[in-house]
């Protein structure tokens, strides 16, 4: 039996490869994506969704990479936004409410200040609030909120959505969803990739796309033992206000962070521990989200407890992801390591590296030098010659979780749409 051919084969249908797929599809290449759960299975159904780049990317430091990339992103969505839900008739995901940066203390509130006017030579509609106005505009937080800094652009997502949706207008665009498989190897033509050998066979593509995520690290020279990508467990928790509802996303540094959804419950991050592939909900995660509410906004604590649940963040060992072509194997495209940033990063590199692949520069003026994909090592560890292919007999399966299950697909279902 012939092996199904492509022009690009995407691996990993969260956020990233989603919008991967999506972009591709839509220049008119054939596409397959390829995940071993189903879509948005893992980080992409977990995360909060902050699309607030100023937070999440060192803004103290106006020339970071990740600063520049996120603000790439959020220019991006003004876009995508409008596209998908032309393309699809349904709504993006997208809460279109602004962020605060509450200061809660005296030395915080001048550090924001004083950072400010570098800030607005990015974002100029950033302004400083006096302490008066953010407990007009918010009343739910502590009555001992010194002044806040308002970004009216920062708003948040529901990325689990937005991933399928990225999906489904791929589908509609001439790209192909596999049945859930594991990728066993890249297959290899001489130097060159020219597809992979999943559990169910070989499909050869002329490009491999990798975007998996916190599992990214068995695909590269140094494995699993040398990890360049690890799994960051963030454990969250969603409560259902019984009264007023939090109209601002709310980032407040290392306190933490409230994001109000589009159903009105409110998300609150999140935790950050080294604790390998594990995602439970433990009491001492959700103590430590409740001291969150109490901290932050005290006007939250009698709302009602909907869940908890955990993820893991894909975080790669010097804190950028990986972006682009990997020179050592032609072929092969990497889009991966997006650790805390995936909501708003994720889409956009999705696009970067479909504008790559077809030859263009890379958009929004963007510098990837810092995002090279062999910084740290070359990406072409599982090995499978095209003839080695042809006597292909169901091997073991190489890509696998290393100490949890993955999320299955009723799971995926059950979550349903945020």
């Amino acid at each position: 039996m012939q092996a199904p051919s492509y022009d690009v084969v995407v691996v990993g249908a969260g956020i990233v490869g989603g919008a991967a797929a999506y972009h591709l599809a839509r220049a008119g290449l054939r596409v397959a994506l390829l995940d071993r759960s189903g879509v948005a299975a893992e980080a992409s159904d977990a995360g909060a969704g902050m699309l607030t780049p100023l937070a999440e990317a060192g803004a103290d430091d106006l020339h970071d990479p990740l600063l520049r990339l996120g603000l790439a992103g959020l220019r991006h969505y003004e876009r995508l936004e409008e596209q998908l839900q032309s393309e699809t008739g349904m709504w993006a995901g997208l809460v279109h409410l602004p962020t605060l940066y509450p200061a809660f203390d005296d030395k915080s509130a001048e550090q924001l200040r004083s950072g400010l006017a570098a800030l607005q030579s990015w974002r100029p509609e950033l302004r400083w609030l006096e302490a008066d106005e953010v407990r007009r505009r918010e009343p739910l937080l502590a009555p001992t909120v010194r002044g806040a800094i308002l970004s009216p652009a920062e708003g948040n997502v529901a990325i689990g959505h937005l991933t399928r949706l990225l999906v489904r207008a791929a589908l509609l665009a001439g790209a192909e969803l596999l049945p859930p498989q594991s990728a066993q190897g890249l297959l290899w033509d001489g130097q060159r990739v020219r597809g992979l050998l999943s559990e169910r066979g070989p499909i050869e593509a002329a490009h491999v796309v990798l975007a998996t995520g916190a599992w990214s690290s068995i695909w590269h020279e140094r494995g699993e033992q040398e990890a360049v990508v690890y799994p960051l467990k963030g454990q969250l928790l969603a409560l259902r206000p019984s009264g007023q509802p939090l109209r601002h996303t709310i980032y407040a540094g290392p306190l933490g962070y409230l994001v109000p959804k589009a159903d009105g419950s409110v998300f609150v991050g999140a935790t950050s521990e080294r604790r390998g592939f594990d995602k439970t909900a433990t009491a001492g995660g959700l103590a430590q989200l409740l001291a969150v509410v109490r901290q932050v906004a005290p006007g939250l604590e009698e709302a009602a407890v909907e869940r908890t649940w955990a993820g893991l963040r894909p975080v790669s060992i010097d804190g950028l992801p990986f972006i682009g072509p990997a020179p050592g194997s032609p072929g092969l495209w990497l889009a991966v390591g997006h650790g805390r940033v995936g909501a708003i990063t994720g889409p956009v590199t999705g696009f970067i590296v479909a504008e790559l692949l077809q030859g263009r520069p890379a958009p929004y003026d963007l510098d990837l030098r810092p995002f090279a994909p062999e910084r740290l090592g070359a990406w072409s560890r599982l090995r499978i010659t095209l003839s080695e292919a042809g006597a292909w007999r169901q091997p073991p399966g190489l890509f696998r979780q290393a100490s949890a299950e993955s999320a299955s697909a009723a799971e995926d279902q059950r979550r349903g749409t945020p």
